[in-house]
């Protein structure tokens, strides 16, 4: 039993030690704003701007995809970035409900 508890704590620190910072610029296919995103390296922290919102996000890694959240008064943005062809999709709940979806593209700091 203690060989696979070494071996999961291996797993886990040699993912750790791969994480990095990632940086996304996507555009909305239905009026060409963008929206600037960034995941931290560490932990599940991150930053979402758009032209009118920015602020904290918390990243949730799934299986082919990202998915940002943040929390504004009584709106709730959920925007998911698709790592397999980088698109996206948003949705806005709240006051200020809406959808969107788009393109990103994976850029530097």
């Amino acid at each position: 039993m203690n060989k696979w508890i070494c071996v999961a704590i291996a797993a886990l620190l040699a993912t750790s030690a791969t994480a990095e910072e990632r940086y996304f610029v996507c555009v909305s296919d239905r009026d060409g704003s963008e929206v600037r995103l960034n995941r931290a390296a560490e932990g599940d922290k991150g930053s979402i701007v758009t032209p009118l919102i920015e602020g904290d996000a918390v990243v949730f890694k799934g299986v082919g995809n990202m998915t940002f959240l943040h929390i504004e008064g009584e709106d709730v943005m959920t925007f998911v970035v698709h790592t397999d062809d980088l698109s996206y999709d948003l949705s806005i709940k709240g006051p200020h409900a809406g959808t969107d979806h788009g393109k990103c593209e994976e850029v530097g700091a």
